[in-house]
């Protein structure tokens, strides 16, 4: 019997399986810990994406380092004709609307204030140009 006693008395004070069974249980509960942060956190974070995808939808992204071109980007010296001559211009065939541009191309350089009709002839320039790049007749001023 004493050699069963022995072995036995030697089997519990033996600890060299000890550390392992500690690293199953840690690990157990760092795995547990993980999926109880992802059950609560994943709501919020898929409302945060959402909302993050409804503000970029509404972004163009730019691909060069220009000025994104827009339009009225320019001076106006008589800037309650805006609306009236756009939709005027709107009207005009491609061919009409860049010789309406191209003969108010010289009042462009005009300062505000020359008086009319060159104040209004300016506005025109840049009006008639605005219609040719939303048409994709000119490209944009860079």
């Amino acid at each position: 019997m004493n050699t069963l006693d022995t072995k036995l008395a030697r089997f519990l004070a033996d600890d060299a399986g000890a550390v392992t069974v500690d690293w199953v249980v840690l690990t157990a509960g760092l795995v547990g810990l993980g999926v109880a942060t992802t059950a609560v956190v994943s709501a919020g974070v898929e409302d945060v994406s959402g909302d993050t995808s409804g503000v970029m939808t509404d972004y163009e992204i730019e691909t060069s380092f220009g000025v994104a071109w827009a339009r009225q980007q320019w001076d106006a010296s008589n800037p309650g004709i805006y609306d009236s001559y756009s939709s005027w211009m709107a009207g005009f065939d491609d061919a009409q609307l860049l010789a309406h541009m191209n003969n108010m191309e010289q009042y462009a350089s005009y300062p505000a204030g020359s008086g009319h009709p060159y104040d209004t002839y300016h506005d025109e320039f840049f009006i008639a140009r605005d219609e040719a790049i939303a048409r994709g007749l000119v490209a944009a001023p860079s």
